[in-house]
């Protein structure tokens, strides 16, 4: 029998390592629900509530699973799908639709899905796109009791498999036989996942977004999987497992390093520089998240998320306060800055009045979208005000490009404060304001800016997509958008010599900061408060307590005296890696300059 062809496949390494194993073909619970016409509909609506009790008892299980063999910080990621169960909103939603079309329950769960996955695809942030599988993933198991199937067993494998599928719910790890599988593969996915953020915990190599390649597959296949640098090789030749038997051997003698101790305890450099290290959050699941991992407050709390699919478009205030209340006493002691809606009026529901905007990402869309929508930014200023009684507020305003929006924000803000004050009196605290410096003029006004607040975030995701004229969702100028290119560290070092001259505080709220390699060079710069996802935290607290403040100066400023992304990554990645006892080299790929139109 002839031995089949060897064939490659590439995608996104997220989880570092290169196994051999063989490939197990695992059917994700793709469905095709149609609507059925239901007489009985309170039965309907009884074996829906049904459906979803099991699903919180069978969460709870595995979220007790999974603690036990990673840590309470990756248990709480099925917080998540817990609190999606537990949406008052969503659960209103599809009861409604059951009642109003005499649906099943399974297409009605189907159609809230898929409005919340779309809101969430369209997203530009990776880190928050990439939660949209939350959702599936909970509507995968309210479906499989609905259907009273049961789940897959996942503990009697046979040795050395590679999962592959179009995507992975999470909560598998809870009952999967690790000693049995050795790697993953998926179709869809990203190194912000949280079944990515889970394998790097396991020390499980994995390769995501591998796009056609179950299609080129059979369960059984040998599979040569490269987590380092995303590659998965189909029935690799014998001369291709010999030339990497190196590595395959390093990787199987590797000790696994111990996950980060969590800590609530201020973060400093090895000589004692405080350093705050704060969340970025849009959902209050992730609190929890934020606590265990020591996180010093909410850097950014991303509030559009209260807007997105809005079935009135706009929340009222009583559902804005319910959140922001909760937000400040949950995190209190420390301070939540809620950035004011920043999506533009395509995204926010109710908004018939406006047209439809050829360039949304460059039109009416955070403070000018508040501006010109001022009844509802009066409405979510008086719930900040309001929720302000409970615990350290701020407010952050997005998009800020002249010194009019400021101040025509800053007056509306002292109206509603007048207001908020006569009627709650001295229980209302004072709520620092600040300005997102993510455009190019308002670091190039930053002086001028910088004296009309109190305080200063750095979005570094839209302030380099700016800065360099790219569109990161577009495939053919992707390789383009570079964090690390010169012309966006002289920005940020301009941002931090200005803030520093002025005495004002700034904080990095993009996901760069997420980045150990980033970290250092912005602790370099002078940034000593960065904002983060929560579980990256403790990760970065920990390269941080390794470099003196000196060193990582140093560093910064020598990376500021090259002219190419290249010379900068080489650099950076080189010094870093010596400093630290860790292996870091799965985060120094996200931060690799990619060459050419294919990013090669």
């Amino acid at each position: 029998m002839a031995s089949k062809s060897e064939k490659i496949f590439r995608g996104s390494g997220v989880s570092p390592g290169v196994i051999l194993g063989r490939a197990l073909k695992f059917d994700s619970h793709n469905r095709f629900i149609l609507r059925m016409h239901v007489n009985d509909v309170d039965e309907e609506i009884r074996r829906y509530l049904r459906a979803i009790e099991a699903a919180k008892e069978q969460l709870k299980t595995l979220k007790s699973k999974l603690e036990m063999k990673l840590g309470r910080e990756h248990g709480i990621i099925l917080d998540a799908h817990l609190l999606i169960l537990e949406d008052k909103s969503l659960n209103a939603e599809i009861l409604e639709s059951i009642r109003k079309n005499n649906a099943n329950a399974d297409w009605a769960v189907m159609q809230a899905t898929d409005r919340l996955v779309h809101a969430y695809q369209s997203l530009d942030d990776e880190y928050f796109r990439e939660r949209h599988s939350d959702f599936e993933h909970v509507a995968e198991r309210i479906l499989l009791n609905l259907s009273g199937k049961r789940p897959f067993n996942w503990e009697h494998l046979p040795d050395n498999q590679i999962i592959a599928s179009r995507d992975f719910n999470p909560s598998n790890f809870a009952t999967m036989d690790l000693q049995r599988v050795r790697g993953l593969v998926l179709e869809s996915g990203g190194r912000t996942s949280h079944t990515a953020i889970i394998s790097r915990g396991l020390g499980l190599p994995a390769v995501m977004g591998v796009g056609d390649f179950l299609g080129g597959i059979v369960t059984g296949d040998q599979l040569l999987l490269n987590g380092d640098e995303g590659q998965v090789i189909v029935n690799p030749t014998k001369e291709r497992i010999d030339g990497l038997s190196g590595r395959l051997e390093a990787f199987g003698a590797k000790k696994r390093t111990p996950s980060p101790a969590q800590s609530s305890s201020a973060t400093r450099t090895q000589d004692g520089t405080a350093i705050s290290l704060r969340a970025n959050t849009e959902m209050l699941h992730e609190l929890s998240a934020a606590k265990n991992c020591g996180a010093a407050g909410i850097g950014l709390f991303r509030s559009e998320f209260l807007y997105f699919g809005h079935p009135q478009g706009y929340p009222e205030m009583e559902e804005q306060l319910a959140v922001y209340r909760r937000l400040a006493r949950e995190m209190s002691p420390y301070p939540v800055a809620i950035r004011t809606l920043d999506a533009g009026s395509e995204k926010v529901g109710g908004s018939q009045d406006l047209t439809k905007q050829e360039n949304p990402s460059m039109g009416l869309r955070g403070i000018r979208l508040s501006l010109y929508a001022r009844d509802a930014f009066l409405i979510q200023i008086e719930a900040i005000f309001r929720a302000s009684c409970d615990g350290r507020i701020e407010i952050v305003l997005p998009m800020i490009s002249t010194i009019e929006e400021i101040w025509q924000a800053k007056i509306l803000i002292d109206q509603v404060r007048s207001k908020v004050r006569e009627s709650v009196g001295p229980a209302i605290q004072a709520v620092p304001l600040g300005a997102m410096i993510e455009v190019p003029a308002a670091v190039f006004s930053l002086e001028v800016l910088a004296k009309e607040v109190d305080f200063l975030c750095v979005g570094t995701n839209d302030l380099i997509q700016y800065m360099l004229a790219v569109d990161r969702g577009n495939p053919q100028v992707a390789y383009l958008f570079q964090p690390l290119h010169p012309t966006v560290l002289h920005c940020l070092n301009h941002i931090a010599k200005v803030a520093k001259g002025l005495n004002k505080p700034v904080r990095i709220c993009g996901e760069i900061s997420s980045n150990p390699f980033y970290a250092v060079l912005l602790l370099g710069m002078g940034f000593t408060q960065l904002s983060m996802n929560p579980l990256s935290i403790p990760t970065i607290r920990r390269v941080l307590r390794e470099i003196p403040i000196d060193v990582s100066r140093q560093i910064a400023h020598k990376a500021l005296t090259f002219i190419t992304a290249q010379e900068v990554y080489e650099y950076l990645t080189t010094v870093v890696a010596k400093l630290v006892p860790w292996d870091l080299s799965s985060y120094a790929k996200e931060i690799a300059p990619q060459n050419g139109r294919n990013g090669k």
